[in-house]
């Protein structure tokens, strides 16, 4: 109960804050160098244009959104191998389990993971533990120019699965000239990894094209059944193939690009332990196989003028698994087509975006014999309208149609008031809708080992945040936002020790509340720091009407802080991630600590050295929940070591 009214109060005194603004109240500030840039926790400048919180570029401070941008400096002074990687050091909770890695916004994992404005989830169990789960590691680094995070609901912007946020990952577009980039890496378990980048072109027509291999033999972790002893995780191995390409021609002022990704994958299918006490893995002795693809074309009108925000495209997501382990082998076949267009115009104080997408996605699956073989449709039209109605004052609305062919149609909205109190400086409210609807598994499949629920409903919700980001001084920054949301049906499972089977059914309420809170602060040249605090509660409606909190939540209390030191050629970063208030019914211990490292050293403008530590402690901790505690043990003290050469 004191958590529920210290949420309420922080609430109230951010939204007095914002209503005050509009009868003189101001932050004191000093000016940043660029109207478009701030500082970050380095000291150094990112760019805070974000295209994801509107379908439309903006400043952040236009935003009325909790908006999170990893820039391309941020990228390339990490030397991320994964995107995992690149968000675990920027503060955004990440599930690690076996072969996957997903992200986590406001303490939920339906999250829509796009890569340029598509969407990546599949309406399929495709990462095990999480129905929302998409493998945000089958995209290659090496073609990633930036990433934005937006938390809170986007069903209105982008459809469906987008319950607690956004993940855009933006892909490299190609300038003219030419550059080369080479990267090889070597590291604990035999972990052996090698990057190839070059784009170039002209005026008129641009390339570029990566690869990348990753190989690694099965990881050591630290058991919670016996903490002074390390143990080898069976056919935790990888060998991983990931390459990306794309054209792009210049019509005078329009643009035509062709894409495609291309994702291979031998791994061995240790993806979680059934005996931790024993060190036993699910599927011991097999190896699973992933082909993963994805192929567009896209026309965009007045690309170098009005940038991205008027287009239509195609394109198609692929994915294939074959596991063949010998109890029960298990495939499936995935394709999803979509089409879509939109426009965007510029009226005096008003930008208003238009569009419409079609979607249809085919499911196939063989488990232990038994075949499944299901497809469904989307159609939807939507519309955003930015208008600037004071010149400190904006508001963000939009609502989508929505038509699926088993539920039928919805209506989905949302509303976001924006105070700007200087260039680099904003407070903002909103209220936004959203849907997730229930896979086509869960409500027909019926094979060994699940039962499905045709009477599934669809997950419903709405959140209302409250928030501001403050660029106090050229040394420090500060952001807070608090959140309500509040979710009917949520979508649940459960193990009938009678059939043997596993079946969903809904949930009739789940209320979420949180409170993030950040700063930066440039103490000189040399170093810096970045301290966070993200506090979360989950409650749900028991089965006699009462609330009872979720013995799942994952991080109840998380507490991220990285320190960063550079001089001359030398840089270093270390990362530490401590969190609290966990249950151990769920859990192997209620917290856990861990410290990521890494030290970069600029040879010459050419050439660069790094080397990578992760869970320096070498402690025993998992973050995905499961029936068996430990299942999902995290990876333990590894190190990777690499160069990077540019030409």
């Amino acid at each position: 109960m004191r958590n529920k009214i210290g949420i309420r109060k922080k609430n109230c005194l951010l939204l007095g804050a914002l209503l005050a603004m509009n009868s003189g109240f101001s932050f004191s500030y000093a000016a940043t160098p660029m109207a478009d840039e701030i500082y970050d926790l380095g000291g150094s400048t990112i760019i805070t244009k974000v295209v994801t919180a509107a379908r439309t570029e903006q400043t952040k401070v236009d935003v009325p959104a909790d908006a999170t941008v990893i820039d391309t400096k941020r990228i390339e002074e990490g030397h991320y191998t994964n995107v995992s990687d690149a968000l675990k050091a920027n503060q955004v909770p990440v599930v690690q389990n076996g072969y996957a890695s997903y992200p986590v916004l406001n303490g939920d994992t339906r999250v829509l993971v796009m890569v340029d404005g598509r969407p990546m989830n599949w309406n399929h169990l495709v990462v095990s533990g999480d129905d929302n789960a998409v493998n945000i590691d089958q995209i290659p680094m090496a073609n990633v120019e930036r990433i934005e995070v937006v938390k809170g609901p986007s069903s209105s912007l982008y459809g469906e699965k987008a319950v607690a946020g956004v993940i855009n990952i933006i892909t490299k577009k190609a300038q003219p000239g030419n550059i080369t980039k080479l990267r090889a890496e070597y590291g604990s378990w035999n972990e052996r990894n090698f990057g190839f980048s070059t784009s170039g072109g002209d005026e008129t027509n641009r390339y570029s094209l990566t690869y990348t291999k990753e190989k690694r033999s099965d990881f050591k972790y630290k058991s919670h059944f016996d903490g002074n002893r390390s143990f080898t995780f069976p056919d935790s191995y990888y060998d991983r193939n990931k390459v990306t390409a794309r054209f792009d021609h210049y019509f005078s002022d329009d643009r035509l690009s062709l894409d495609l990704s291309r994702f291979e994958g031998k791994d061995g299918f240790g993806i979680y332990l059934s005996d931790p006490a024993k060190n036993k893995a699910y599927g011991n002795g097999s190896r699973n196989h992933t082909n993963d693809g994805s192929y567009g074309v896209t026309y965009t009108f007045g690309a170098k003028t009005d940038g991205e925000g008027t287009f239509i495209r195609a394109y198609r997501n692929t994915e294939k698994t074959d596991s063949p382990f010998a109890l029960t082998p298990y495939s499936h076949n995935l394709s999803k087509d979509t089409f879509e267009g939109q426009k965007t115009w510029k009226l005096n104080t008003h930008t208003i975006i238009a569009g419409t997408t079609y979607t249809n996605e085919h499911i196939r699956e063989n488990n232990d014999g038994v075949g499944f073989n299901k497809s469904a449709y989307v159609a939807a039209a939507y519309a955003e309208d930015k208008w600037d109605f004071y010149p400190t004052w904006s508001v963000n609305y939009g609502t989508r149609y929505e038509h699926h062919n088993t539920f039928g149609s919805d209506w989905t909205s949302h509303v976001g008031l924006n105070k700007k109190l200087s260039k680099d400086t904003h407070a903002y409210i909103s209220w936004g809708q959203a849907v997730n609807n229930p896979t086509l598994k869960m409500m027909y499949a019926d094979s060994p080992y699940m039962l499905g629920n045709p009477d599934l409903k669809q997950e419903k919700s709405y959140t209302t945040t409250i928030g501001i980001d403050s660029q106090l001084t050229n040394k420090l920054s500060l952001s807070a936002s608090a959140f309500e949301s509040r979710l009917k049906d949520a979508l649940d499972w459960q193990w009938n020790p009678a059939t043997g089977k596993t079946s969903y059914f809904n949930v009739n309420r789940e209320k979420r509340q949180g409170l993030n809170l950040s700063a930066n602060y440039h103490f000189n040249d040399n170093w810096s720091l970045n301290a966070g605090y993200t506090f979360m509660k989950i409650r749900q409606q028991g089965a006699v009407g009462g609330y009872v909190n979720d013995p799942d939540n994952r991080q109840p209390n998380y507490y991220h802080m990285n320190i960063r030191w550079q001089k001359n050629k030398w840089s270093a970063e270390m990362a530490f991630i401590y969190v609290t208030g966990r249950s151990v019914a769920r859990y192997s211990s209620n917290s856990y600590l861990n410290v990521d490292a890494n030290v970069n050293y600029q040879v010459n403008k050419n050439l660069k050295a790094y080397m990578k530590g992760y869970n320096l402690l070498n402690r025993a901790y998992e973050i995905t929940p499961y029936m068996i505690i430990g299942a999902y043990p995290m990876p333990g003290r590894h190190v990777v070591g690499g160069v990077e050469y540019t030409f």
